[in-house]
């Protein structure tokens, strides 16, 4: 406990009221006077018999997002998709910000209405001007593949009628030459 709530209780103790409190603090510490709601507050507890020390750090837990951890998560997702973000944080004792980046960033999950699911990137809006420029570009792609195929048959065939004449015109100056 800091000095100014050690003093605020030792008067309260003695039965100053909390504004009289507030002005003996305020002159001992100037600058550093507690607010009107903590001096209730810390009345109130010393007055129930409450603990009045320090507590400042003692009651965080950090949690890592470990592989172990993580599965644990998905696990737990899997038997019930439909579990909060608080329970899960609570079954597991960690914050719900720390769930949630399991959730969304480890899993890739998101929560649409009471289940969690998976994001698929396949359902993002695209305006509908994008989507007709996409068709678009389809159907260029397509007709430029279909005029390679054209192309390469074509020039497959000019190959094979030049062989063929290629082979009927030596067929024919052997045979001139026989006779």
């Amino acid at each position: 406990m800091t000095r100014i709530h050690d003093l605020t209780a030792d008067l309260a103790r003695a039965g100053k009221t909390c504004k009289e409190i507030r002005e003996i603090v305020e002159a001992a510490y100037p600058g550093q006077s507690l607010s009107v709601s903590q001096t209730h507050r810390l009345i109130k507890t010393m007055k129930e018999g409450g603990d009045l020390s320090d507590k400042r750090g003692l009651a965080t837990t950090r949690t890592v997002r470990t592989p172990g951890f993580i599965d644990a998560v998905r696990i737990a997702i899997e038997s019930d998709r439909k579990l909060s973000l608080s329970q899960l944080a609570a079954c597991h004792r960690a914050s719900k910000a720390t769930m949630l980046k399991i959730l969304t960033k480890d899993l890739g999950l998101r929560k649409e209405g009471e289940r969690w699911v998976p994001i698929n990137p396949k359902k993002s809006k695209i305006s509908k001007k994008n989507a007709d420029i996409k068709c678009e570009v389809e159907e260029i792609e397509d007709s430029f593949d279909e005029s390679i195929e054209f192309e390469d048959n074509l020039t497959t065939q000019v190959k094979n009628e030049s062989s063929n004449n290629e082979d009927n015109c030596k067929n024919g100056l052997k045979s001139d030459d026989s006779d």
